[in-house]
């Protein structure tokens, strides 16, 4: 169905030059029967050499990673840079032997490769402006994902949105962004986006959002968790604007507004909510940094008189976002009044509320559940951490500092130095380490962590065993993420650039989710137990775009 918007039809043709040509427009790209790295030299030696795709600023932390079935010696290059691989780092994942390669000296703008012998890595660039082009990537894959009326397409979607699936009453829930893939919208994550998407300086998509976070609480002991559920996986699959879905009141009709209550809810399978705090707090975080101060003193009162844990409902299966923490909730949405009021009171419950939360408990931690710990960074330490006295600062860097190291501890056992969990939406801890990490160093000055950001956000770009930038499309001239799990591209060919993967798992987990044969693996020889990826539409525990981590990205450039 054509698309009669001069954006969307760019971005189709752009999508059937790829699938035709099986190339990419620029650079040396994979072909689609194959993943660049499988090139004639590293096929053939056995080594292959990883890299972040889009680069690195002069004075980043730079290291590649080599890697191969063989021991090997001998020096690498960058331009003019020549140094030795090192020592063997051991085997991990895929692969027996592992070097790291140290370029940081190289310091001059340009675009490089890193070669060893033979083989030489996807170009990269040096330079002030490495990054770019990279924010605008993910802001129009954010565009893509608004429901409402929606600029990509020119189509306007579900705008019957919602029914109270409690007392019936039709409520205005029109608005915000599509989850991930799906149709339905999680406010969950809608909220986090809104108040990230402000403190990234993305002004007008973060007033996309705030439109519905400020709608979702209609009375003063009313908030909705979710809009729509995983009934939008049943057939016929469509596009978000021909919507087909039936929530019990015809084809295409509303959608259900589904309430946080503060106890376990879903109709077959429930969830284990706890309270409203952690919707609510982070929502009034969103509505006073949009400037509605009625309405985030309203949602915040509401948190601090239902505390506990809203989830999202399952339906028909029985997953769901099982988010465990909300004093970091509590600690955002009084911070942001304080800010916004300078009112004391809520600068001493800021505080409190900061004690409370401690450090982020999931780092250090191999496993933890489906968004446990959302949003897995505590921006409030930072945003509250100016506005304090020095006891106060000294906690606050400190609930910092006791989690990157305990991260820190784990990543230095293993060549990629990678400490975070490779749990389902895995890029979502990638991404927060890193921003923890620079915020730490703002705060207090400590450079530390400086080099364990860096390489999670290398991770993120193709520093892994699959040579895969997470960001679907980016780098053009790389090999990113080209077939994921979402409707766009397989039903109109439109690709979602600028789309954050969930990215790898442990095999485990990707087992228990396959629900569909993957077909033809195209990075088969670089699975293992520690990590699975495919890039492949069927495979949505590590393909499927994720809007709050584009969002979490975006905020990581904006403050690095």
């Amino acid at each position: 169905m054509p698309m009669r918007n001069s954006r969307a039809d760019t971005l189709l043709f752009a999508a059937v030059l790829l699938l035709d040509c099986g190339v990419l427009a620029a650079g040396n790209g994979p072909a689609t029967s194959r993943p660049a790295e499988s090139r004639a030299t590293e096929a053939e030696t056995g080594i292959w050499i990883r890299v972040n795709q889009i680069g690195f600023l002069p004075d980043d932390p730079k290291i590649a990673i080599l890697s191969c079935d063989e021991p090997q010696t001998g020096t690498f290059s960058v331009g003019d840079f020549t140094a030795s691989i090192g020592e063997d780092q051991g085997a991990w994942g895929p692969f027996r032997h592992n070097y790291r390669l140290d370029f940081t000296k190289v310091t001059r703008s340009g675009r490089y490769r890193v070669r060893f012998g033979a083989v030489e890595s996807l170009p990269f660039t040096v330079g002030r402006d490495a990054y770019a082009d990279v924010p605008e990537k993910l802001l129009g894959f954010m565009r893509l994902q608004r429901c409402g009326d929606n600029p990509v397409t020119g189509k306007k979607c579900h705008q019957q949105d919602a029914i109270d699936t409690i007392d019936g009453r039709k409520v205005d829930l029109v608005g915000g962004w599509h989850d991930a893939a799906d149709r339905l919208k999680h406010m969950i994550t809608t909220t986090y986006c809104v108040a990230a998407l402000f403190l990234a300086g993305a002004e007008e998509e973060a007033r996309h959002g705030a439109a519905l976070v400020g709608k979702l609480q209609p009375d003063s002991d009313t908030i909705y968790v979710q809009i729509g559920d995983d009934r939008d996986h049943m057939p016929p699959a469509t596009l978000w604007h021909d919507d087909q879905s039936d929530y019990g009141w015809g084809k295409g009709g509303p959608r259900a507004a589904w309430r946080a209550t503060g106890k376990p809810e879903g109709p077959k399978y429930k969830n284990n909510s706890s309270g409203m705090a952690s919707l609510a707090g982070r929502a009034s975080a969103a509505m006073t940094l949009a400037g509605n101060l009625k309405t985030a003193l309203s949602m915040y009162d509401l948190a601090r008189r239902r505390p506990g844990n809203a989830m999202s409902v399952p339906v028909r299966a029985p997953h769901y976002y099982g988010e465990s923490t909300y004093y970091d909730d509590l600690e955002w949405a009084a911070t942001e009044l304080y800010i916004a009021t300078k009112d004391p009171q809520y600068l001493k419950q800021a505080i409190e509320h900061a004690r409370q939360a401690g450090p982020n408990p999931w780092m250090g931690k191999s496993r933890h559940g489906h968004y446990e710990f959302f949003p897995y960074v505590n921006l409030a330490h930072w945003r509250l951490y100016p506005h304090v006295d020095e006891e106060a600062k000294k906690m606050l860097a400190d609930h910092y500092r006791v989690g990157l190291e305990a991260v820190r501890q784990i990543a230095e056992r293993n060549p990629y130095r990678l400490g975070t969990p490779l749990v389902w939406c895995s890029t979502n801890d990638v991404i927060a380490l890193a921003t923890q990490a620079v915020l730490y160093e703002k705060m207090t000055g400590d450079p530390t962590y400086r080099t364990l950001a860096a390489e999670a956000r290398d991770w993120i770009f193709g520093r892994n065993p699959w040579g895969v930038s997470m960001v679907i499309g980016v780098p053009e001239s790389g090999n990113p993420a080209r077939r994921p799990h979402h409707r766009f591209h397989s039903m109109a060919g439109i690709l979602p650039v600028g789309g954050l993967v969930d990215g790898p798992v442990y095999k485990d987990i990707n087992d228990s989710l396959k629900f569909e044969p993957f077909g033809d693996d195209l990075y088969a020889r670089f699975q293992s137990e520690i990590g699975v990826y495919h890039d492949c539409y069927e495979d949505f525990s590590t393909n499927e775009p994720i809007i709050d981590g584009t969002v979490s990205l975006l905020l990581l450039l904006k403050v690095w």
